[in-house]
């Protein structure tokens, strides 16, 4: 099912009118036909982007098409606009197609969005296993290079190796076949073949066209050592482990997302983005869809979507979901019900520091409810607890201020350049130290450059702060960088140590 016969109509709305009909009725689509009243004010509302002056044309039929698809799923006029001028042509028709694939979805109640995303969630998986898998097998070769040491499948096993043994069997059985990841001997075996190769992967994901590394070898085939495609894989989130990989996954995405809106939009949509995860990591969907649409990010939904989760039925805490009365994250069942029935806040950077609260109860049976997902909320939700309290700080002041400055150059700025400050939640003093040797990333543009490091982790270890700046390169940038727990930067904000 194509568009081919039609590519060069053009017409009057009258013309565009009876083309929408023909095609509903072509595409078998559950939508009401327009009028030529409605064509008119389409076009006046900037959804039809008709030249003045100028006939219909082929674009038009493909807009009017997805209009009517949207204000099915019960779409504002402002979102359509915002998110169809976000489209060329190929992606409208795509669009257009996915909707007639999944009319059942586009119809249910279960999801606010018209074009759910296919594949995405488990391409994202897909890559981050082999980025993994590319450590692990570095790892792995170190470890046996003096050959003193044998590949043994034990707790000695390189963690990020474990961890893409795991990813593996999920994808496998998430296709509906055997695991086939199981043994690390096999495993590294079969590395020394291309990824998208049925025999001996037989993973359709890895041969999916949107897949990076499909025809990548990791091991050398005959030679039996990492390939250079591998030690480039394994490079690609800037630091080894589960964690880095993900949260450059996550960076990139976002990062990539608001690009596509061009730089005088760009970094107000980051700022935008991690602001709602910080502060609406539990939300209705219907303040979702109103935040997006109040901050021109409806051409972002499908990314936005990627972050959140229904809130599953198990979290609910007597039918109700708690949201945390600190962050304002969803509160989990406690296994100790009786000492804590309302549930506690997973976010250890807000658990550590208040007692559960419940700020409000939310029925999922009024309207449906998305929260964040789990990564989410540990590599942006959590940390922005301190990165937020500074910056609301630095506002209630009356500062001239900016929350994530240039799509995150730094946390929190002051006076343009003349302040930046990034809030720290690492807990290895030793790791911290090694991250900012390497790079203190956008603080090299600020006059003062400060680290904010969370309270709670130099009440638990009184040696943090002496720990980390010993550890410190003296002769490098790190000597300019002021280190202070995040109470120490609030209190300067309110004391005036920053105004000018």
């Amino acid at each position: 099912m194509n568009f081919d016969d039609f590519r060069d109509w053009n017409g009057t709305a009258e013309n565009l009118l009876q083309e929408l009909q023909h095609q509903i009725n072509r595409l078998n689509l559950s939508v009401d036909s327009p009028t030529v009243r409605t064509i008119r004010a389409w076009r006046s509302k900037k959804l039809l982007s008709q030249p003045k002056g100028q006939k219909f044309g082929f674009r038009q039929i493909l807009e009017g098409l997805a209009t009517l698809l949207l204000l099915k799923k019960g779409w504002t006029l402002v979102s359509i606009a915002q998110v169809l001028s976000s489209w060329n042509d190929q992606e409208l028709e795509q669009q257009i197609l996915l909707g007639v694939d999944e009319t059942e979805s586009i119809h249910s109640q279960e999801s606010f969005t018209l074009f759910e995303p296919r594949k995405q969630s488990n391409l994202a998986l897909a890559k981050d296993t082999i980025i993994l898998l590319a450590q692990g097998i570095l790892r792995q070769y170190d470890a046996v290079l003096t050959g003193t040491k044998i590949v043994r499948q034990d707790d000695k096993l390189p963690s990020e190796l474990h961890s893409a043994m795991c990813k593996l069997g999920r994808l496998y059985l998430e296709e509906g076949k055997c695991d086939r990841a199981a043994c690390v001997h096999d495993l590294l075996s079969r590395s020394r073949y291309s990824l998208n190769l049925d025999d001996p992967w037989n993973l359709d994901i890895f041969g999916d066209s949107e897949f990076p590394f499909g025809n990548v070898k990791l091991i050398d085939t005959n030679l039996r050592v990492p390939t250079p495609d591998c030690a480039e894989i394994a490079e690609i989130s800037g630091g080894y482990g589960e964690d880095n990989v993900i949260e450059n996954r996550l960076h990139t995405i976002i990062r990539t997302a608001t690009e596509r809106l061009g730089k005088r939009k760009q970094h107000q949509a980051y700022t935008a983005l991690r602001q709602l995860l910080g502060r609406r990591s539990l939300i209705p969907e219907k303040e979702l869809v109103n935040y997006l649409e109040e901050n021109n990010l409806t051409p972002l939904q499908e990314t936005v979507l990627e972050f959140y989760d229904p809130v599953p039925e198990i979290w609910l805490i007597d039918d109700f979901a708690n949201r945390c009365a600190h962050c304002g994250t969803l509160m989990r069942p406690h296994p100790k019900r009786s000492i804590h029935p309302d549930g506690y806040c997973p976010i250890h950077q807000c658990n550590s520091k208040y007692a559960p609260k419940v700020g409000e109860r939310l029925d999922p049976k009024q309207e449906r409810l998305l929260v964040a997902k789990p990564q989410i909320l540990a590599y942006w939700t959590a940390p922005a607890i301190d990165e937020l309290a500074i910056f609301d700080q630095a506002q209630s002041v009356g500062l001239d201020t900016e929350l994530y400055p240039e799509s995150d150059r730094c946390d929190v700025s002051i006076n343009d350049l003349a302040v930046g400050i990034d809030a720290k939640s690492y807990r290895s003093p030793v790791l911290l130290a090694s991250k900012l040797n390497r790079s203190i990333g956008g603080l090299i543009f600020y006059r003062q450059r400060i680290v904010a490091i969370t309270d709670e982790l130099i009440d638990d270890c009184p040696g943090y702060l002496p720990t980390l700046h010993s550890l410190l390169d003296k002769k490098s940038d790190t000597a300019s960088l002021q280190i202070m727990p995040v109470s120490s930067v609030i209190k300067n904000i309110q004391e005036g140590k920053y105004a000018s």
